[in-house]
C-alpha cells in the first residue's frame, strides 16, 4: 500500500513523480529535491551554501508533511553534487539538519546544469 505525500512548503514536482511516497505506513521515500523555492523558482545563481540550505529545507518540509523528522526518522540519503570539492560546505550545513546520529549516505558526482545539488531521502518509523 502506498500514498503520495506533498507539501506546499516545498517546490511542486517538476515532472511525473510525487514529492514523496509513504509505503506500508512506515517507509517514506522522498524524491530528489533540488534548490528550488516552494514557488518552483530555481536558485540558479545562489551560493552553494544557500543551495544546500534550500534543498535540505525542501526535504525537511516534505518529511514534516508526513509527520516524519529528519533527525529521528531519516535512515538514508543520496546526495548528488556537481562538484565534489563542495563536500565540506555540504557537510557543515547538512550536519545541522541530521543531528548526532546521521543517516547512512552516498555522495554521487553529477553533471547538473542548472544547480549544484540534489538530495533523495528514505525515512522510516
Amino acid at each position: 500500500m502506498k500514498r503520495a505525500i506533498s507539501s506546499s512548503d516545498a517546490p511542486p514536482s517538476a515532472g511525473t513523480y510525487s514529492q514523496a511516497i509513504l509505503a506500508s505506513g512506515k517507509f517514506l521515500f522522498v524524491s530528489g529535491q533540488t534548490p528550488r523555492l516552494p514557488s518552483g523558482e530555481r536558485l540558479v545563481n545562489a551560493s552553494f551554501e544557500r543551495q544546500v540550505i534550500q534543498t535540505m529545507d525542501n526535504v525537511k518540509a516534505i518529511a514534516a508533511a508526513a509527520n516524519y523528522d529528519l533527525q529521528e526518522d531519516c535512515v538514508q540519503l543520496t546526495v548528488y553534487l556537481r562538484d565534489l570539492d563542495d563536500r565540506s560546505v555540504f557537510d557543515e550545513v547538512y550536519s545541522r539538519y541530521v543531528g548526532s546520529c546521521p543517516p547512512a549516505r552516498a555522495v554521487v558526482q553529477s553533471t547538473f546544469v542548472d544547480f549544484d545539488i540534489e538530495i533523495a531521502a528514505v525515512l522510516v518509523r
